[in-house]
């Protein structure tokens, strides 16, 4: 059939959207144009760009098709980048991250995973869906990896060519688009005020709409927005404190998004049956346990905790990913994705300047990754007593 050819296809979009060269150098172009409150309002604004768009986008995936969506995501991608690259002024740099780069990503924001799944649906083969997230998750990591390390060397050329390079591939990825095949499912709905009301609403009711799915929610929610606080901010600053440079920082996130791609990929293939929700649990334990013991230990030991940590979270979101689907519906798949993923990061939207004032009230990074990891930790257990495996999960 030819909708299989959306999985080989599928790879190659998720190395194109995540082929961030700019990954080591993008806080030292941004400097380029302000200083650090400069910095802090572009990030706080593509932020609350992209939690303002992750609805309606989702809405618009699952009314009019994962292939159209797709392919304005990379397209928004792609001249956001080129145009962040060649940027001539703080102004234009904001604009070409907020109204393009920010709102390809919140199109991109769960649609690809939905066309994956719907895909495999009508092929009758969901059965493999943790395999392929499995390999998703690798091409990203890897494309993180390869590019982060090749920007670093670009920036040398010319400070905007990690960013125009990133919108290049993009594009490239936009055409790709072309040969992605809708799953017939999705195509019996036609788009209206009402219905994208009507479609918001009900990705809302899937995630809250049962005592499990309630309990489930709440679950990946909370440690969900941990997650997001630990790797947006408080990895980096941590690699800061214990002594690491600009290139150092970069070459130890390449290096753990490539390991950590590998256990993407394989662990998922291997003749081990997961209970994705225990999963869930025991990845998110791990990344509380290291960050408990953050204070007593040194930079190497921190590297290694940090590639744990990476891998981990590609875990947890795989399952996260996995169990999501398996309890929704396909018609308001990409909705209730996005919904989840508002509700992960508004947290880090609303309190991203307290929690930077909270950990040097603390005493540092090292000192707000104990208290931190205690409170995630706790929370974990309490809230993971209530996700066992739904007796229903295999009807969406």
């Amino acid at each position: 059939m030819e909708v299989r050819r959306n999985i080989g296809i599928a790879y190659f979009l998720s190395f194109a959207f995540h082929s961030w060269f700019w990954l080591g150098s993008w806080i030292f172009y941004y400097l380029r144009f302000g200083d650090y409150a400069s910095v802090a309002l572009l990030d706080s604004g593509a932020v609350a760009m992209t939690l303002v768009m992750e609805i309606p986008t989702g809405a618009f995936a699952d009314l009019m098709g994962k292939k159209k969506t797709l392919f304005l995501a990379f397209l928004l991608q792609g001249l956001g980048n080129i145009l962040m690259g060649i940027s001539g002024n703080f102004w234009m740099l904001a604009i070409s991250l907020w109204l393009f780069t920010c709102v390809g990503g919140a199109f991109f924001s769960g649609s690809l995973e939905a066309l994956v799944y719907d895909s495999l649906k009508s092929l009758k083969e969901e059965n493999v869906f943790d395999k392929v997230m499995g390999g998703l998750g690798a091409a990203r990591l890897w494309a993180i990896s390869i590019c982060g390390i090749i920007g670093g060397f670009s920036y040398y050329l010319y400070p905007g060519l990690p960013f125009i390079l990133n919108g290049v591939v993009c594009l490239v990825g936009m055409i790709a688009c072309a040969w992605l095949v809708e799953p017939v499912i999705d195509t019996n709905m036609m788009y209206s005020a009402k219905g994208f009301i009507r479609q918001n609403v009900m990705g809302f009711k899937t995630l809250f709409g049962n005592s499990y799915m309630r309990r489930l929610t709440t679950f990946l929610v909370v440690t969900g927005a941990f997650g997001v606080l630990v790797f947006q901010l408080l990895d980096d600053l941590l690699a800061v404190e214990y002594g690491y440079s600009p290139i150092g920082v970069s070459v130890l996130f390449s290096v753990s998004c490539l390991i950590a791609g590998f256990g993407s990929f394989y662990l998922p293939r291997m003749k081990v049956k997961f209970d994705q929700q225990k999963l869930l649990i025991v990845s998110m334990v791990v990344v509380s346990m290291t960050l408990v013991i953050s204070p007593w230990i040194g930079m190497f030991v921190f590297g290694g905790f940090t590639l744990l940590r990476i891998v981990f979270e590609v875990l947890y979101e795989n399952a996260s990913s996995v169990v999501i689907n398996s309890n929704t519906e396909s018609e308001s798949r990409t909705t209730t994705l996005s919904s989840l993923s508002l509700l992960r990061n508004v947290p880090y939207a609303l309190g991203g300047a307290f929690i930077g004032a909270l950990i040097q009230f603390s005493g540092g990074a090292m000192s707000f990754a104990l208290w931190f990891g205690v409170a995630m930790l706790t929370l974990t257990l309490f809230l993971g007593r209530g996700i066992g495996s739904n007796k229903h999960s295999g009807n969406a």
